[in-house]
């Protein structure tokens, strides 16, 4: 059964109508199995580096409430009968761009006008729109739950891939032409979307048809911790709560290691990032999760204490004058030093570009185009952290293999 709501929630309405309607609910909890995602990091298998360990009973009791350490726009209240989550809007301050309230299937759905969707768990069938969220299921051993993408284009999976070759999981459209006639006929049990700014507006249709749709706005997190803890939003749907917080824990727990090994560093190379694009080089800010990822590698960065909202829109002439003794490239969009060359030769003039120390996060690439570093790599930034302190300094990795990164030749 799942309850459309208004449009525009409100959480403290919201939290004082759950609490009535849990004077007056009793039902029976259930106890499933859990489940075992295996293997941990080792320096000498590759293969085992990018898996993890993680054991915990599956909760359908709602008795187990993660705890939000990193991410800023989202958050889970638990109690005996329901969760509460609420993604919170970036984009307006004190306002709130979603509220679902989750309850265990087979129990008797509560009524709450104000949230925007009333929702039995765990949900069997999702359509996830974007490659994070791939990544996100993949963790929780989720993947059979998809039955719908947006387009085959940019996946990574093999997975997931084959199952669309094979018409098993249909192609629902891009971000802002999603077919509407698909979803409705796969009638999902959630549309996992990317929340951004006026998003609400373009799915009325779906909204009313009552369709859940799920608004993630992961991306807009300015850690790259803050952007894997959103597992745990994708968690509370499969009643896999605790699975999730064990496994950002551990996520968590080898991004601080790993950071640990350059907190006191005082030889710290300088860093410039992305490239021209029809005229302006987009720089990070201070609080992007990019600006973060190099100083935590142990890198420095000219405009780390630049604040502005996104990203820094630079002229290349000011590019070239603030950055070309930077001592490393990272992330431009190219595949070899020739073809950033043919790109523009101005690019040569960087002392990064003449030393050859230019990476890109392009190693782990599909045929048809997909990209692992946006898909599992927003999942796991301790394997991004450790391939940057790796590009920066060598001897403190010395047995870590670049996953996500690859240097230019």
């Amino acid at each position: 059964m799942i309850v459309p709501g208004h449009t525009r929630p409100f959480h403290k309405k919201i939290k004082e109508q759950i609490n009535n309607e849990l004077m007056k609910a009793t039902w029976i909890s259930a106890v499933v199995l859990g489940f075992i995602v295996t293997a941990c990091y080792s320096p000498k298998n590759q293969s085992e580096e990018s898996e993890l360990v993680a054991k915990a009973p599956l909760e359908t009791s709602f008795s187990f409430e993660p705890e939000i350490t990193c991410a800023k726009n989202f958050m889970i209240e638990v109690n005996e009968q329901y969760k509460l989550v609420t993604v919170r809007n970036p984009w307006q301050e004190g306002d709130t761009l979603l509220s679902l309230v989750l309850y265990p299937k087979g129990t008797e759905a509560p009524v709450i006008e104000q949230a925007d969707f009333i929702i039995p768990v765990p949900i069997e069938e999702v359509v996830a729109t974007s490659s994070p969220h791939i990544g996100y299921l993949k963790l929780i051993d989720e993947l059979d739950k998809v039955t719908g993408v947006a387009e085959d284009k940019y996946l990574y999976n093999a997975y997931i891939y084959d199952k669309v070759s094979q018409g098993k999981v249909a192609q629902v459209g891009s971000l802002k032409s999603s077919n509407l006639e698909i979803l409705l006929d796969l009638a999902p049990d959630l549309v996992m979307r990317t929340g951004y700014d006026n998003v609400r507006n373009e799915d009325d249709r779906l909204i009313e048809s009552g369709v859940p749709v799920s608004y993630n706005v992961e991306w807009m997190e300015t850690t790259m911790l803050a952007r894997a803890e959103w597992i745990k939003y994708v968690g509370a749907f499969f009643n896999k709560d605790e699975v999730a917080d064990s496994i950002f824990r551990q996520i968590e727990q080898q991004y601080l290691n790993a950071r640990s090994l350059t907190v006191n560093m005082e030889d710290r190379p300088s860093v410039m990032t992305g490239n021209n694009f029809k005229g302006t080089w987009y720089m990070p800010s201070a609080d992007s999760y990019m600006t973060k990822l190099i100083l935590d590698a142990g890198g420095d960065y000219h405009y780390k204490d630049e604040q502005a909202t996104g990203s820094l829109p630079l002229s290349f002439e000011v590019v070239l004058d603030d950055l070309v003794d930077a001592d490393y490239w990272l992330g431009p969009r190219a595949e070899s030093l020739k073809e950033l060359e043919m790109m523009d030769e101005r690019y040569t003039l960087f002392n990064a570009f003449r030393a050859g120390n230019v990476y890109t996060f392009n190693k782990r690439m599909s045929e048809n185009g997909g990209n692992d570093y946006w898909e599992s790599g927003m999942t796991r930034p301790d394997l991004i952290l450790k391939d940057v302190i790796k590009i920066f300094h060598p001897e403190l990795l010395s047995n870590h293999q670049l996953y996500y990164y690859k240097k230019l030749q």
